[in-house]
């Protein structure tokens, strides 16, 4: 649950940052698309989170997983179908890159972690 917490605390730094990077440079790609494409990827990683936790403590069937992975995979095509239906290309690839933020925010944990273990093997 920390690494959940630390995961979702990172990415919504990261969202902050990305929102006043696009305020600054006043492109509505970056502080439009990009800025709500990471919202969505938070929403949807904590209901990746809720999924797991009720179908360990109720034991749910392989049925609701399934659906469950298909309705997150339906509000990233229904946010990339209205980025690119009602704006643009460039919004669409802003929010593309947004939905994004999770997965870059962990792989940047799980660098810095395997940094710090090779420091400390290496660089006593």
């Amino acid at each position: 649950m920390e690494d959940i917490k630390k995961i979702i605390k990172n990415s919504l730094i990261t969202s902050i940052i990305v929102l006043v990077y696009g305020l600054i440079v006043g492109s509505k790609e970056v502080y439009g698309g990009m800025f709500l494409g990471s919202l969505i990827s938070i929403f949807c990683f904590y209901t990746i989170y809720l999924d797991v936790k009720t179908s360990l403590l109720k034991g749910a069937s392989f049925k609701s997983g399934v659906l469950n992975y298909l309705k997150r995979y339906f509000i990233y095509c229904v946010s990339l179908g209205i980025s690119i239906y009602f704006f643009s290309l460039g919004m669409m690839l802003g929010t593309a890159i947004g939905l994004l933020n999770i997965r870059f925010n962990i792989l940047l944990m799980v660098l810095y972690k395997n940094l710090l273990k090779w420091k400390d093997k290496y660089l006593k």
